[in-house]
């Protein structure tokens, strides 16, 4: 069975460190904090370098991803300004304001061909709103905007139904959300049509990640359980216990064969999905883990918390 060994564990930031992601085709990660950057580390043999930083929120840093090719980062943060950059210059390429509590993860979509296209998690709108973003152009705008369908009877007690979390999956053509009441949403995203919903999770859905496959997801939830799911099917295949608290961020390994996760009991799981069970858990934090994420081929995963800090592991 797989197994994480601690490579780096160094204080990362000013405040807590709520996302972060690997630049592909690199060996370089960014992390997003509340202490309102975004920084750019590069990892080597013997260290983890801090190279830049990446200034101009006025409020914490909630989301960081990075697009397909690793030339271009957007980061979402708690001033509802979603700011897009080069990562080849520096420089801002976009600039998307929203109402306050309309910005929350962000996603970009793996596949798209005509420019770039950002999944925002859109808070109190309910729903997800999907940006157009043409770097050479300057030119962005809105390409479509996907709201949850009507709250069924069982949760419609659900004082709002804030969008937490958005994913692609890798072949582009599905896009999931999740809610602060347990919602879980599939769209097509070629026509923006409402798919399906999954059910079994009722609190909030933090994080949410495709497997390789396009056909299954992982959904962390404030209920402790990280829930596989058959999207095709719109079924419950499996429901993983063993984080003593809220999971905040799960990850799937490139290879499909294992998934990690980040909790608020301060520890990162990994866990094999052929026999289904927790295979290894790292104990680095001393705080919430608010980020866990597998580098493109797998053979290193990071996290980051509320402690500060920014670990990397290789995975073997």
């Amino acid at each position: 069975m797989p197994r994480l060994t601690t490579i780096h564990n160094v204080d990362a930031h000013d405040e807590g460190v709520w996302s972060a992601a690997w630049v592909p085709h690199s060996t370089k990660l960014l992390t997003g904090s509340l202490d309102e950057s975004v920084k750019s580390w590069e990892e080597g043999q013997d260290s983890l370098a801090f190279k830049h930083c990446y200034q101009g929120h006025s409020l914490g840093v909630v989301s960081v991803v990075v697009n397909s090719t690793g030339e271009v980062a957007a980061a979402s943060a708690l001033d509802a300004i979603t700011r897009v950059w080069n990562l080849n210059t520096h420089e801002t390429v976009s600039l998307i304001e929203a109402a306050a509590t309309e910005t929350w993860s962000l996603a970009f979509n793996p596949t798209a061909t005509d420019g770039i296209h950002l999944a925002t998690a859109a808070g109190t709108r309910s729903g997800v709103v999907i940006w157009s973003i043409k770097p050479d152009s300057d030119e962005t705008a809105m390409l479509m905007e996907l709201t949850l369908p009507q709250a069924t009877e069982d949760r419609l007690r659900a004082k709002e139904r804030f969008v937490l979390s958005v994913a692609y999956s890798p072949d582009g053509q599905r896009l999931a959300c999740g809610a602060m009441d347990g919602t879980v949403a599939i769209f097509d995203v070629a026509t923006g049509k409402h798919l399906n919903s999954l059910q079994g999770h009722f609190k909030p859905v933090r994080s949410l990640q495709f497997l390789p496959d396009s056909k299954t997801l992982l959904t962390a939830c404030d209920d402790m359980h990280i829930n596989l799911h058959d999207v095709e099917n719109a079924s419950l295949i499996d429901a993983f216990s063993g984080h003593e608290s809220w999971v905040l961020s799960v990850s799937a390994h490139p290879s499909g064969t294992c998934f990690a996760s980040g909790g608020s009991d301060a520890k990162v799981k990994l866990w094999d999905l052929g026999t289904r069970t927790c295979c290894h858990t790292a104990s680095d934090h001393t705080d919430q883990v608010w980020s866990v994420a597998f580098n493109e081929d797998g053979s290193r995963l990071l996290s980051t918390g509320d402690d500060k800090k920014l670990v990397t592991y290789s995975c073997a």
